[in-house]
């Protein structure tokens, strides 16, 4: 496709794509800043008010592994078009609920479409540019990734400040409208290239396995029965669906998650002592911007400015990471950053409502930076050494750990504060300050797995150049 487009073409086919992206980046963070506002409407507290968050984030694990396979059947123009639809009509039911419990069945349908839009518009934009211009292509693609964070909070502030919050979920509605328009103007069609059997039965295990661990750890700070013993019957449950899987994925020739990857300890290390650290840092995803509010009083404009700085972090923290990489290696660079990350969330313990702006907007700032570095070290190590005809299987099954790990943080994050709080309705300092120091040990819990992968090992990854052909390949695999 890439050889009968133009260069013009193929930069609106990026934008195209790139409004999707930026419309799923600014969803979520619209979300997180409202949730003090949204929970008296629907007679909650804050903290329940999480599940709307993390049911989007466990839609998008439990399908994603499907969505390469519908991409090959139905042709990926008729995919992404389809994925937008269903991710605004979640947003739009989202809107609509007069319940959390309707809430968060229509962020299940709003994470199943963002499931498929994300890695089929990007191989949509890979196949316009073609293997020569990947980077070119991947360029446009980062940009609403780190735009979307940073407009987010600001733009549900000013929402839920001015109008009716429901109008966060209604705001993707004309961006819905003018991407679906473009999408068919500007995308060319192709035929479905045909695709093989998928692992049904797999998916069908893997899948109840995330939930019934996700139900395990939100029953940890919401027990709806037997206590403690329905936490470990619940976990219980999970392990041996995901023991079931197990055995199941070793006899089929293509599983939907491939657990053989892990003998790759590249692979392994990233998507443990990531995934472990991941937990630890999005928490603050979850707890800052409730902090701000419920903790320390601030106005949602006000929370909003703060919860944004961390973007800007994230901006200054990019250009830094490969050279560090190539310097000290990934062991040590991801190790450092996980003690940088653990400090970081320890000294939110120490904030406190008279705390001035000029102290909190650049520890904010700084928190930012660090997340980013570690999430997109721990992604780099990841494929750092799956060989090429591997790359689109590492990327579906790291693709699910990476989800589910982002939503046990905010789970965690929520469940700790509902135990130090004794379920009070309202939120003292005291008590987000215990949950920070808690969730600061998390990320030190992935040391002694970063230590098992080795400096010198680190080294020889980071600094061994990658062919110009795998470099196309592992992108192609990425936007599966």
């Amino acid at each position: 496709m890439s050889q009968d487009l133009t260069g013009g073409r193929q930069i609106a086919i990026a934008c195209v794509i790139a409004c999707a992206f930026l419309m799923q980046g600014i969803d979520t963070t619209l979300l997180t800043i409202a949730i003090p506002t949204i929970a008296p409407d629907l007679g909650v507290s804050s903290l329940m008010m999480h599940f709307a968050v993390t049911a989007y984030l466990l839609g998008l694990a439990v399908f994603m592994p499907v969505s390469g396979w519908f991409a090959d059947r139905f042709g990926s123009r008729r995919v992404f078009a389809a994925a937008i639809t269903v991710f605004v009509l979640g947003s739009v039911l989202a809107g609509l609920s007069p319940t959390l419990s309707a809430m968060v069945a229509a962020r299940l349908l709003q994470g199943f479409g963002g499931a498929l839009m994300t890695p089929v518009g990007r191989l949509i934009v890979l196949r316009a540019f073609g293997p020569d211009r990947v980077l070119d292509g991947m360029t446009w693609l980062t940009i609403p990734v780190l735009i979307g964070p940073l407009l987010g909070p600001l733009l549900g502030a000013i929402i839920v400040t001015s109008f009716d919050w429901r109008w966060i979920f209604f705001v993707n509605v004309p961006l819905c409208a003018l991407t679906l328009a473009l999408t068919r103007w500007l995308i060319p069609y192709e035929p479905a290239p045909g695709a093989g059997r998928f692992d049904w039965g797999g998916f069908a295990l893997a899948g109840l396995a995330l939930v019934l661990f996700q139900l395990a750890v939100e029953h940890l700070g919401h027990p709806l029965f037997a206590g403690a013993f329905g936490t470990l019957f619940l976990l219980g449950a999970a392990l041996a669906v995901f023991q079931l899987y197990r055995r199941h994925a070793r006899r089929h020739p293509s599983p939907a998650l491939d657990l053989r990857l892990f003998r790759l300890r590249p692979f392994a290390t990233g998507v443990i002592a990531g995934g472990i650290g991941r937990v630890g840092l999005n928490s603050l995803a979850f707890l800052l911007p409730v902090m701000f509010q419920l903790g320390m009083g601030m106005s949602p404009i006000r929370a909003g400015v703060y919860a944004s700085a961390a973007a800007l972090g994230a901006f200054a923290a990019k250009p830094l990471l490969r050279r560090m990489i190539r310097t000290f290696g990934y062991a040590a660079v991801i190790s450092c950053l996980a003690v940088a990350g653990s400090l970081l969330l320890a000294g939110f313990a120490l904030f406190d409502p008279a705390m001035a702006g000029l102290i909190v907007a650049p520890y904010v700032v700084a928190s930012g930076a660090v997340k980013t570095m570690h999430f997109n070290a721990v992604n780099t190590l990841t494929y750092s050494g799956v060989p090429a005809p591997e790359l689109s299987r590492s990327v579906a099954t790291a693709g699910v750990f990476q989800q589910l790990s982002m939503g046990l943080g905010i789970s965690l994050g929520a469940a700790f504060l509902a135990l130090v709080s004794g379920g009070a309705e309202a939120l003292a300092m005291r008590d987000f300050s215990l949950v920070f120091l808690i969730m600061a040990v998390i990320p030190l819990l992935s040391l002694p797995v970063l230590a098992r992968l080795g400096q010198e090992a680190g080294r020889v990854a980071a600094k061994a150049p990658e062919p110009e052909p795998a470099r196309a390949k592992a992108c192609r695999a990425a936007a599966r």
